[in-house]
């Protein structure tokens, strides 16, 4: 079984990608594993997420990631996985975007940030109380393996890896813009693009998938299901089912629409090369 490095301590994240990669026959391999079998060969270091993009922040971590690949390889690990998601409202320049996890300031608080949420939903664009404002949920993934013998043909248009961040930085507006033009129309979608890399001497074909889930944002909480949701979910109502907030809808029905889910999906998608290197592919 091919393994794939997926830089986080968090094991049921790791559940969700290993579930999700099984059919192509992929385990996924964190952090606490990474150190076991590794041990002083592996040095992690956390990067920073200084970007105000999703992509530019998976950029970081890819790299980082693809910095200690090389001692993990003797355990069967080929490729890294790295994502980062978050609840973004167009007229609010998507916000919290990136800011998701910390929106209403350290230490971080999902009660806080939801009441941040709210007040800026008010003050800024006016909302009463019935009211509800479009919204969308996404999910970044970035890809890497190692460059097969039968992609060569790609490797002469390959990204040094000092360009990528400002590559993957130009290519989430243009996602965004495409989102923002259906929000009203689809459920769910996936975007993805493909392109290769040089990185430590290494060629990587990287794959890029961002996952999305659209609805609405609420003044108020929905009444949580015992032990779901987290997070912004309480106030968020999908589109494919516009009367439930993510917080009352079990979380087997959530997985079948979240924005994880079809990042996911989209990268299974993914499997078979696409050569356009500036093309941004819609799945579904």
């Amino acid at each position: 079984m091919d393994k794939i490095f997926v830089p986080t301590s968090n094991f049921g994240k790791l559940r969700e990608f290993e579930h999700a990669l099984s059919a192509q026959n992929k385990g996924c391999f964190g952090i606490e594993a990474a150190r076991s079998v590794a041990g002083n060969s592996f040095d992690w270091k956390t990067p920073d997420e200084d970007r105000e993009t999703f992509l530019g922040n998976n950029c970081r971590k890819l790299m980082e990631a693809l910095r200690v690949l090389p001692t993990l390889r003797s355990v069967g690990v080929k490729s890294a996985l790295v994502d980062d998601s978050g609840l973004c409202v167009p007229r609010l320049n998507f916000a919290p975007g990136v800011h998701s996890a910390s929106f209403a300031g350290l230490p971080r608080d999902d009660a806080k940030n939801r009441q941040y949420l709210i007040e800026k939903l008010k003050s800024a664009l006016g909302l009463s109380p019935n009211e509800k404002e479009p919204a969308f949920f996404v999910c970044s993934l970035l890809m890497a393996s190692r460059s097969s013998d039968d992609e060569a043909g790609q490797e002469k248009s390959a990204l040094e890896s000092t360009a990528l961040l400002s590559h993957l930085e130009s290519i989430e507006p243009k996602i965004m813009s495409m989102v923002v033009q259906r929000l009203s129309e689809v459920c769910s979608a996936a975007y993805a693009h493909d392109m290769h890399i040089v990185a430590w001497d290494v060629k990587y074909r990287v794959r890029l998938v961002m996952g999305i889930c659209t609805g609405k944002v609420a003044l108020y909480e929905q009444q949580r299901l015992e032990g779901e949701g987290h997070g912004y979910d309480a106030m968020f109502f999908p589109n494919a089912m516009p009367d439930f907030s993510f917080a009352s809808i079990p979380l087997i029905e959530k997985n079948k629409m979240s924005h994880r889910s079809e990042a996911l999906r989209g990268l299974s998608a993914m499997e078979t090369p696409h050569t356009a290197q500036d093309e941004i592919l819609e799945l579904f």
